[in-house]
């Protein structure tokens, strides 16, 4: 079987439901090609404000409010409780739209890509890629792949759009992945749990963030969906392997075990799950750092996680993916009109940007120099009031305000690095003065 398409996408997470929305309508003929049968479960589960208005362009958002919980802000914490910092989200966005979501990942990534099969996109689940040729003619590409029952299939298309995930089908075949270098390596292994004991700020809607220092260098998450808490932590990676080389030693089910070993030694995970109980198994992630040198050709594209993945703490993943979808479908749709590549080399100029602003602001959370971000209520001799003044940029930046932006907010960084500086940067944004909350955020 040779079907020919506009475009083919690998892959039917929110990156490639995006792409493929947006070329469907369009007046693009799209195929869809998902591994997994949906809803299939996936971690990623807390969601940034700048979302809001994508939703609203992909025509979801009425069903986004109607299902998933919402979130106003972010807090961290030390691993003990005694200190924690809250950012609110409605401090720098004044519209309806500084209310974000958290999701159960089955059912939202489920609901864009029956989204996309709506919008006139061909999907075809449980069908796996197994090559793509990109050398026969530099203005198609053929995609070979395998369905659940073994049959070989072939598809041929315009443009293929890789957007396989962690899977890298394209960076790993053209060997083009490389390490973020100045990111250490991670894995994270988390669970669902029922009857949590929900502390204020998860009460209310925000994600917990707790640092964890030392040799583990790394931070677990509490992430409060409707009927669950998600709750998951991540570590360096050498440490997880001491630990993994340990707890073989007594356990085969060694993930489980370090999981629960790591929640334990927390006085704040200690607190909400006491009388909890765990609902399915432990989920593994690992390698949190990694690029595609190259990103796009005359018949590919990469976007989403199969483009690049960064360190999750900052809740950007989806918004990353999903807006590189957006600014990328334009490049496509104007190459394959005819119109030249300015488009996409400007989406894709854009993107490197803003990777290399949430790469820049993963390092302060962990570099020993930086201030601690469970600490940065204290950490200034400043009232509440000019404190949230001077950091609403990074308000900005926690909210989502990546692409455009981030050549100004390079240098606003530079905050959490040399609290002298704290005073040039408020010029940065021009804002009314809000008044900061001293208890945790509220919807």
């Amino acid at each position: 079987m040779n079907k020919f398409y506009d475009a083919i996408i690998i892959g039917g997470g929110p990156a490639g439901s995006t792409m493929a929305s947006k070329l469907a309508e369009k007046g693009q003929h799209v195929l869809v090609l998902e591994k997994a049968k949906f809803p299939r479960e996936h971690v990623g589960e807390s969601l940034l404000p700048f979302l809001y208005h994508l939703f609203e362009e992909l025509g979801v958002l009425d069903e986004m409010k109607a299902r998933f919980s919402r979130k106003p802000g972010v807090t961290f914490s030390n691993i003990d409780g005694t200190e924690a910092s809250h950012w609110c989200f409605k401090h720098v966005i004044k519209d309806e739209s500084g209310l974000s979501f958290h999701v159960r990942r089955a059912e939202f990534d489920d609901m864009l890509l029956q989204n996309s099969r709506k919008k006139g996109a061909e999907v075809m689940e449980e069908v796996s890629v197994q090559k793509v040729d990109l050398d026969i003619d530099p203005n198609q590409a053929t995609v070979y792949a395998e369905n659940a029952q073994g049959e070989q299939l072939q598809f041929t298309g315009r443009m293929v759009v890789d957007a396989s995930g962690q899977n890298t089908i394209l960076a790993t075949q053209m060997k083009t992945k490389k390490p973020f270098e100045s990111l250490t390596p991670r894995v994270a292994y988390s669970s669902h749990w029922e009857n949590a004991k929900l502390t204020p700020e998860l009460a209310a809607g925000n994600i917990k963030i707790v640092h964890l220092e030392g040799e583990k260098m790394g931070w677990f998450w509490m992430i409060p969906l409707i009927d669950r808490l998600s709750v998951g932590v991540a570590l360096n990676m050498s440490y997880a392997n001491q630990q993994r080389r340990i707890l073989k030693e007594t356990t085969t089910d060694w993930q489980a075990k370090l999981y629960e070993q790591e929640l334990q030694e927390s006085l704040v995970a200690q607190e909400v799950l006491a009388g909890a109980t765990r609902m399915g198994p432990v989920m593994a992630n690992g390698d949190f750092s990694y690029y595609s040198s190259t990103k796009w050709g005359t018949n590919f594209v990469i976007v989403g996680d199969a483009s690049g993945f960064l360190d999750p703490i900052f809740s950007s993943g989806i918004y990353l993916g999903m807006k590189s979808s957006l600014l990328v479908a334009e490049g496509i749709t104007d190459m394959l009109g005819g119109n030249g590549t300015a488009t996409i080399e400007t989406a894709y100029s854009d993107i490197q940007g803003a990777y290399k602003l949430v790469e820049k602001l993963i390092n302060t959370f962990y570099e020993p120099g930086s201030i601690k971000w469970d600490q940065a209520g204290s950490a200034f001799d400043l009232s509440y009031k000019k404190f949230e003044t001077a950091y609403s940029i990074l308000h900005l930046i926690l909210a989502g305000d990546f692409f455009k932006n981030h050549a100004k907010y390079f240098k606003a960084i530079d905050i959490l690095r040399t609290p002298q500086k704290i005073e040039q940067y408020k010029h940065l944004i021009g804002h009314d003065e809000p008044t900061m909350e001293q208890r945790v955020c509220i919807a």
